[in-house]
């Protein structure tokens, strides 16, 4: 099995550096990303199931993917963005600065500083682990391809669980996932005992951005 592991198209919170609730829509080139992908995929072909995380940046990239591929997206609330509850909205240092106290929790308590009115990194990575078992569980034994569309964070835990790794920590080597990157990885077997990362954070796939094609002297 394989399974395709996508970050949501860019958001106006990504473009801003905000931290995001619920309601972050796609900006016009987090939509070109998705259509990029998507045509990527659908070249490719072998993909028989396609989830999401039901916000809706993912959903919307899990759309656009789903069209293309010819499948539906199924959402799937334990793929989403960790919740930041009332620091959303804020840009990082903003919050530090008016909440100083807070600010000290969270570097002081790590992975399990929960946000107020939302969550913790730790019950972030117990939710997506589990999800991903369920989700992995239910092709067991199958040879095609699976596509699981969610955020960076949430997909950074998603990437430790598969590798093992402990949930005492952030999974910092991990974030920092390209908005429609694409992250490969082939399972096999009946558990994730036997996993090989056949690319990490792949961008390939996307259009050069204008300004880019002017740098270089091409045509806009």
């Amino acid at each position: 099995m394989r399974l395709l592991l996508v970050r949501h198209g860019e958001t106006v919170g990504n473009v801003e550096r905000r931290m995001q609730g619920a309601d972050d829509p796609l900006t016009d080139r987090g939509l070109r990303q998705a259509r990029d992908l998507a045509a990527h995929l659908a070249e490719r072909g072998g993909m028989t199931a396609l989830y999401t995380s039901p916000l809706p940046r993912a959903m919307h990239t899990a759309q656009v993917i789903g069209e293309a591929l010819g499948l539906t997206p199924v959402p799937r609330d334990a793929l989403v963005e960790i919740s930041v509850g009332d620091a959303a909205g804020y840009r990082f240092e903003e919050w530090t600065a008016r909440f100083p106290d807070e600010a000290r929790r969270f570097h002081t308590e790590g992975v399990d500083y929960a946000w107020p009115g939302g969550e913790s990194g730790r019950q972030v990575g117990e939710r997506t682990a589990a999800e991903i078992n369920r989700i992995l569980q239910a092709h067991s034994g199958e040879t095609e391809s699976i596509v699981v569309v969610s955020h960076g964070g949430a997909l950074a835990w998603i990437i430790a669980h598969l590798l093992h790794e402990p949930r005492d920590r952030w999974p910092q080597e991990h974030l920092g996932l390209a908005n429609c990157s694409l992250t490969e990885v082939e399972i096999t077997g009946d558990s994730r005992e036997a996993v090989t990362f056949l690319c990490r954070n792949e961008v390939g796939h996307l259009s050069p951005e204008p300004d880019a094609e002017v740098a270089t002297g091409q045509a806009p």
